[in-house]
C-alpha cells in the first residue's frame, strides 16, 4: 500500500510540473515561463513569441487584471493590464522584459500575476475570485555585444517591406521592417527576413563580448513556384511544340519593367521575350508558351525575369526531346537567392506539448498501478 501511496504522490507533482496553471474557473497557458531570458545591460526583449494566454472558465462574466512581481531595475511591458472574458473566452498577453542601464548582473524571478475578478451588470469588478501565474528566470549579464540587421534587395537598398526578425535561444527577442540595431548579450543567434510572411533569408552567427557586427540578408525577393516544359507529339511521335508554363512568386514589391525570357539551347541556341508588362505585381503571375521546335533532339529550357535590366530570378532547366526532363539546379545570379524553404511557426505547436505530456503521464500511472495491484 506504501509503494502506490509513494507513486501516485510522485504522480501528482508531475501532473502540477506539466500542465499550465489552472485553477478554479481559470486558466493561464503560454510561452513566458518557457524560455530562460538573457538581458544586457539597457537592453530589452519585445517578441510575439513571450507571450501568457488567460482563459475564463467560469460560467460567468469576468474581469482580467494582469500584474507582475520583478526586480525594480527590469522593467515589465504588457500588451494589455485588463479585460473582461465572457465564459469559455480567452485573452493573449505579449510580455516584453528590459533592464534598465544600471541594472545588477545576477539570476532573477519575473513573475506575472493573473487576478481574476467577479463583475457587476455594470461590469464593475466587485471581488478576487482566484489567480494564477507564470514565472521565468531571467539573468541580466554586465557584457554586451552590438549587432544590426538589414534585408537588403536584389539592388543593395534596404529592403523596408520585408520583416527582419532576430532569434536567440529558439525564440525572437525583437523585429523590426527593413532593418533593426540592438544591444544583446553575447552569444549565438539567427536573423530572419521575410516577404509576405514567407522567409527569405536567413543567417547564424555568434558574437563575442563587446562586439559590433552588421548582417546584411539578400532577399529572395522573386522565385519560380513552378516551372514545366511539356512536349506535345503527333501520332508518329515527333514533338510539335513544347508547352512551357511558369508561375512566378513576387515576395517584395511590384517590380517596374518586368520582362521574362525563354533561353533555349541543345540544338538550336535562341533567346525569345515571351513576356513584357509595366510592372511585375506582387503575389502569383503565371507565364504560358508554346515553343514551336525546328528540328528533332534535345532541347533544354530556362527563363529569367527581368526589371530594368537586373535580372531578379531564374528558373530552373527544363530537358525535352532526347532525355527524359528531370530538373537542374537553378542558375544563381549574383543579384538573386533562389529556391524555396519556407518554415511556419511552431509556437503553437509547442504550447500543445504540455497536454501530450500529460495524456502520456495517465497512460504511464494506469499501467504501474495496475501492475502493482496485481502484485498485491
Amino acid at each position: 500500500m506504501k509503494t502506490i501511496n509513494i507513486a501516485w504522490i510522485l504522480a501528482l507533482v508531475c501532473l502540477f510540473t506539466l500542465v499550465p496553471s489552472c485553477i478554479a474557473g481559470v486558466a493561464i497557458s503560454g510561452s513566458f515561463y518557457a524560455h530562460d531570458y538573457e538581458l544586457a545591460q539597457g537592453e530589452e526583449i519585445s517578441s510575439k513569441d513571450v507571450y501568457i494566454v488567460v482563459f475564463n472558465k467560469e460560467d460567468k462574466r469576468v474581469c482580467i487584471n494582469i500584474e507582475y512581481e520583478a526586480p525594480e531595475f527590469i522593467e515589465v511591458g504588457l500588451s494589455t493590464k485588463s479585460c473582461f472574458l465572457d465564459p469559455d473566452e480567452y485573452e493573449r498577453i505579449y510580455i516584453t522584459l528590459k533592464a534598465k542601464e544600471d541594472a545588477v548582473p545576477g539570476e532573477y524571478k519575473v513573475k506575472v500575476i493573473a487576478l481574476i475578478r467577479e463583475v457587476s451588470k455594470g461590469d464593475m469588478p466587485i471581488k478576487v475570485i482566484t489567480s494564477a501565474a507564470q514565472d521565468a528566470d531571467v539573468t541580466v549579464v554586465g557584457e554586451y555585444a552590438r549587432v544590426s540587421v538589414a534585408a537588403i534587395d536584389p539592388v543593395g537598398n534596404v529592403a523596408t517591406t520585408a520583416l527582419v526578425r532576430l532569434f536567440r535561444g529558439g525564440y525572437e527577442i525583437a523585429s523590426s521592417e527593413g532593418e533593426l540595431e540592438k544591444q544583446v548579450v553575447p552569444g549565438k543567434y539567427t536573423a530572419k527576413a521575410y516577404l509576405l510572411g514567407e522567409e527569405a533569408a536567413s543567417e547564424e552567427f555568434e558574437l563575442a563580448p563587446y562586439a559590433e557586427k552588421r548582417v546584411e540578408l539578400p532577399i529572395r525577393s522573386v522565385y519560380f513556384e513552378v516551372f514545366n516544359a511539356q512536349p506535345a507529339k503527333d501520332e508518329s511521335g515527333r514533338i510539335g511544340y513544347v508547352y512551357v508554363v511558369a508561375v512566378l512568386k513576387n515576395l517584395y514589391k511590384e517590380l517596374p519593367n518586368v520582362s521574362v525570357t525563354l533561353d533555349v539551347s541543345g540544338v538550336t541556341s535562341e533567346s525569345i521575350e515571351i513576356y513584357s508588362a509595366p510592372y511585375l505585381p506582387l503575389d502569383r503571375t503565371e507565364i504560358k508558351y508554346n515553343y514551336i521546335t525546328k528540328e528533332t533532339g534535345s532541347y533544354e529550357f530556362t527563363e529569367r525575369v527581368i526589371s530594368d535590366d537586373l535580372v531578379y530570378a531564374v528558373s530552373p532547366t527544363r530537358t525535352v526531346g532526347g532525355h527524359s526532363g528531370t530538373p537542374r539546379e537553378a542558375t544563381a545570379v549574383q543579384d538573386g537567392v533562389f529556391g524555396k524553404d519556407s518554415k511556419g511557426s511552431t509556437s503553437e505547436i509547442m504550447s500543445l506539448l504540455p497536454f501530450f505530456a500529460l495524456i502520456t503521464l495517465i497512460i504511464v500511472l494506469i499501467v504501474v498501478v495496475g501492475y502493482m495491484i496485481r502484485k498485491r
